[in-house]
């Protein structure tokens, strides 16, 4: 099912808090810091062995919704990035609670 305009701007906005919290947290690395294209062949979920998780939210994440975003096509049907944020960043909750509440109304987004 696609998504509303109205949809598509919130979830816009969402990507845009998203990489702002990034660059926040010193993870932003921009075109300097793209893994080579190899890392994105990876099988196992979230890029893990090729990748930190801050490099798949932003080559990843955030560059392909924005792709499909601007390209007109079709966005998941559903998503789930909040609780591999917690897992990932288990121990330092405090310091990424804002990059997980993101991420989980990102997440919510998608399950509608």
């Amino acid at each position: 099912m696609m998504k509303t305009e109205e949809e598509l701007t919130r979830i816009a906005l969402l990507l845009d808090e998203i990489e702002l919290e990034l660059r926040r947290l010193g993870y932003w690395q921009g075109d300097a810091g793209c893994p080579d294209a190899q890392a994105f062949c990876s099988t196992v979920p979230f890029c893990l062995d090729t990748m930190e998780f801050q490099q798949w939210l932003e080559y990843v994440l955030i560059a392909r919704l924005r792709e499909l975003m601007s390209k007109d096509r079709p966005l998941p049907e559903r998503m789930l990035t909040a609780p591999m944020a917690q897992e990932v960043w288990r121990g330092r909750w405090n310091e990424h609670k804002q990059l997980i509440m993101l991420l989980k109304r990102l997440d919510e987004r998608f399950g509608r």
